[in-house]
């Protein structure tokens, strides 16, 4: 199995505690999106959204997160497992220099005359981001393919890497006639990179060089160095 790491960060871009306006963070030219201020909405989320505030459910996405990178890393869901998984955690900043290369998973969900708790939307979209593993085969893994274009598979590649330590989410709720939107991003340190491996097939936690988490035993502990980046 991989070298799974616990995700252990969690992450705002409502701080600025970082220069989001270095032309660096966005190659292509455009202004980086929390570049002068990330403190209200957008005009076009329309009247009444507002930013679920995710404090209270920061242990809950991590756990999530966790969960099943540790059921991928000691090989109860997927095959191979993984040699060194990360156990993912919190972090404040994104897409800045330390984290160039982010990736992004994004759920929207609309319905009427309904109601859910918060903890059961994150549930939810988190689980069904992970449902991709049945459409995954051990060839995506070892390798991220270019130019897919069957099912979708990225949430969940996006979920299992293996050099991902940090994930930061936010969950807005807008409005459009008689519909609610719940829409929940998760950023996460490192997007997947074409062609390169999603984790690296072997023994769970062998390649762990600070041990295994007692928590998740598939996970190496969150003190586990990685370099996110390709």
């Amino acid at each position: 199995m991989i070298r799974a790491v616990i995700v252990a960060g969690f992450f705002s871009l409502s701080s600025q505690q970082s220069n989001y306006c270095d032309p660096q963070l966005c190659p292509s030219g455009e202004p980086h999106i929390a570049c002068n201020g990330l403190n209200k909405l957008s005009s076009t989320c329309g009247p009444g959204a507002q930013e679920v505030n995710l404090a209270p459910f920061q242990d809950l996405i991590l756990d999530l997160h966790n969960q099943l990178r540790n059921r991928v890393a000691l090989g109860l869901q997927t095959t191979p497992a993984m040699r060194s998984f990360l156990r993912p955690s919190g972090c404040q900043h994104w897409s800045t220099v330390r984290f160039p290369y982010a990736g992004q998973n994004i759920g929207l969900f609309s319905y009427y005359a309904l109601t859910f708790t918060v903890t059961e939307l994150i549930t939810d979209f988190i689980n069904d981001w992970y449902s991709e593993y049945t459409l995954k085969t051990p060839a995506f893994l070892a390798k991220y393919p270019r130019s897919y274009n069957g099912p979708d598979i990225g949430h969940f590649t996006q979920i299992v890497s293996d050099r991902t330590n940090r994930i930061g989410c936010s969950l807005v709720t807008y409005y459009d006639t008689t519909w609610i939107n719940q829409y929940f991003v998760c950023n996460y340190a490192l997007i997947n990179l074409i062609g390169q491996t999603v984790y690296v097939a072997g023994v769970a936690c062998s390649k762990c060089t600070t041990g295994c988490s007692v928590k998740y035993p598939g996970l190496c502990n969150t003190n586990e160095v990685v370099i996110a980046k390709p």
